[in-house]
């Protein structure tokens, strides 16, 4: 059935969740084609944008949704999009323990070295692979072991557990705890520690390495620029000790 069709028959309701039936994109805004986001086939969203009922939906050709599993607000294309409705939105998948959590880190680190020896390179709003941004990268391999996080880097930092800032003594770091870079404690950047001083991001083509990579926490005889740069820029660590829950955690 038509989309638009569908989304009529609930009238445009805030509170309907519906399922991708295929994977899409997200805009940043209702016109342009900067993408924030890729969304995967099965995740979920609702509508947000107020009063469609009585917009002229004929020249209308994307509305304002959030993402269930992350809360993520973005546009989406109404044309070819490929919906089902979402009946019940409270599943048992949303809830995590932080002992959950630790035992699923190997497979999640796993899955990143994996993702490192493919081609890639670093995509602004990549969730899907093979071609990353840096929190997409983070958030990608927490939800294969479903476990939901926050889709942006700075969003995730406020999420977590707080460890330590930097440059404080980092011994309590453990494997898939996260790190947050930025400038005046404002964070742009996250990435993922494995152990032993060693981490790993898609970084871009600036400052960075067009991709996924290792960096090194400590200096050392292989240090070059971009491990330099992101070492100055290291803001604070964090721990995930839960699953997103869309009626009860901080958007």
């Amino acid at each position: 059935m038509n989309t638009l069709l569908l989304f009529n028959q609930t009238n445009f309701s805030t509170s309907n969740w519906w399922r991708l039936k295929s994977n899409t994109v997200g805009y940043k805004n209702e016109l342009g084609y900067q993408i924030v986001t890729e969304i995967a086939k099965n995740r979920c969203f609702r509508i947000v944008e107020k009063d469609l009922k009585r917009k002229n939906n004929k020249f209308k050709s994307r509305y304002l949704v959030q993402l269930l599993e992350d809360g993520y607000l973005c546009w989406i294309n109404i044309q070819g999009l490929e919906i089902e409705i979402y009946p019940n939105y409270f599943q048992k998948k949303f809830i995590r323990d932080e002992l959950f959590i630790q035992n699923k880190m190997p497979f999640i680190l796993d899955w990143i070295d994996l993702q490192s020896q493919e081609l890639n390179n670093y995509k602004w709003g990549g969730s899907l692979g093979p071609d990353f941004d840096c929190s997409g990268l983070i958030q990608a391999a927490f939800m294969r072991q479903q476990i939901y996080i926050p889709r942006d880097s700075y969003q995730i930092m406020h999420f977590c557990r707080h460890l330590f800032n930097f440059p404080e003594k980092n011994y309590q770091l453990k494997m898939g705890d996260l790190l947050f870079f930025g400038d005046n404690n404002i964070c742009n950047h996250v990435a993922i520690y494995y152990r032993s001083g060693i981490y790993y991001h898609s970084s871009g083509i600036e400052f960075g390495r067009n991709g996924i990579s290792k960096e090194n926490l400590y200096e050392s005889q292989h240090d070059d620029n971009t491990s330099r740069y992101y070492r100055s820029k290291l803001i604070c660590a964090g721990r995930v000790t839960r699953s997103y829950q869309w009626n009860k955690a901080l958007r």
